[in-house]
């Protein structure tokens, strides 16, 4: 298993639709973090583990403890896996993915892998649990949130559903996940920044989530850092403005 250190992990949750795995892979390239979904774990054992309406406990079991072993190895493979998939699948995939997400045991392994392989820190980490049940000690916490509209507009597009009845489809499984995770979510925001990212491009929003890593990477230094860091931000701000004008 590589170990990093890097001090801190950056955790990102919030409602499906809201943008956290684009956000969050954006994010972790700046600081060289290594980024995690758990929300793919769960897709890859439901496709892995989940036949004929069976939970492969044991196989899962099996599985914590070799990816524990190799993490870099199995964070590849699995994006990978899941990729080869046509849209379609991916769709199936999600709502298996779903209904095992609400078997404790299967949360906890889960939950168990990803806090063991990011214990030195170096991880963004998003996904729904991951502020207040994965890494409730990281250093930066946020939420992400977003109206419905333009959520099923999102996963709209992201499954490639044009057809009024595969929207439909969209509708009602996000409406699902948002039942699912509407408590788990209404906790996290007691404790985490909140960011609306209805109206902000991805560039936008990961903009602001870097201004808070590097305040928190640089208020642990002396005043040289801090001065560098206001620096930083005032370039960066004025490139995502210019950006985003053209």
């Amino acid at each position: 298993m590589s170990i990093k250190k890097k001090g801190f992990n950056i955790t990102i949750d919030g409602l499906s639709g809201t943008g956290k795995s684009s956000i969050g892979c954006q994010v972790a390239k700046w600081p060289n973090f290594t980024f995690i979904d758990n929300g793919l774990f769960y897709r890859y054992f439901a496709d892995r583990f989940y036949l004929d309406d069976t939970i492969q406990l044991n196989e899962i079991r099996l599985f914590k403890n070799e990816m524990i072993g190799n993490s870099s190895y199995y964070l590849k493979e699995i994006e990978f896996y899941l990729q080869e998939k046509n849209s379609q699948e991916k769709f199936q995939i999600g709502q298996k993915a779903s209904e095992i997400s609400n078997i404790p045991e299967i949360r906890n392994i889960i939950n168990e892998i990803i806090q063991t392989i990011t214990k030195n820190g170096g991880y963004v980490v998003v996904g729904r649990d991951a502020t207040t049940k994965i890494l409730p000690s990281a250093r930066v916490k946020l939420i992400l949130k977003a109206d419905f509209e333009t959520r099923i507009y999102r996963r709209a597009k992201q499954l490639n559903a044009k057809e009024f009845e595969a929207i439909g489809k969209v509708f009602s499984d996000l409406l699902k996940r948002d039942i699912d995770s509407f408590d788990l979510v209404l906790e996290a925001k007691k404790v985490d920044t909140i960011i609306n990212t209805s109206d902000l491009s991805i560039k936008q929003v990961v903009a602001r989530i870097l201004l808070r890593v590097l305040w928190v990477r640089f208020s642990d230094y002396n005043m040289l850092h801090l001065i560098i860091f206001i620096l930083f931000v005032f370039v960066y701000t004025l490139h995502t403005h210019f950006s985003e004008s053209n």
